[in-house]
């Protein structure tokens, strides 16, 4: 099965921004700051998780997801599109490069990237090991 490894290298009282990487790519990743895994407002903890591809998500409001299984005492996690972490509710936000979205810090390009990922997985399924706090 697939590996990919999401990165942790920037983490504030705002945001939390990572390097994903998956069959040799390099993506960039904002979530939420940690805030004791609170959900709605937290990035998830540490670990390794089983990612499932969602033509569609729950909701229907993002197409093309993935959905990572097994986070404690969470549900509902989803790599998606995004930009600035308010844009997420514990969600891992995927895009092609870090930059700024009116002045916040961002990741872009992310409906490009989301659909990379898919092309790269060919929608299977793949474990994610998320390191940093």
């Amino acid at each position: 099965m697939l590996e990919a490894f999401l990165i942790r290298d920037v983490r504030n009282s705002k945001h939390t921004l990572g390097a994903f990487i998956i069959r040799g790519q390099r993506f960039s990743t904002i979530e939420r700051a940690w805030l004791d895994n609170a959900r709605n407002v937290s990035c998830i903890p540490a670990g390794r998780y089983l990612c499932k591809y969602l033509a569609q998500s729950a909701s229907g409001k993002y197409k093309g997801v993935y959905h990572v299984q097994g986070v404690p005492g969470r549900s509902g996690i989803l790599i998606h599109a995004g930009n600035l972490a308010k844009h997420s509710k514990g969600c891992i936000l995927f895009g092609k490069k870090r930059g700024f979205l009116g002045g916040l810090r961002a990741v872009l390009s992310s409906v490009v990237a989301i659909g990379q990922l898919a092309r790269l997985t060919k929608k299977r399924d793949f474990y994610l090991t998320v390191l940093g706090g």
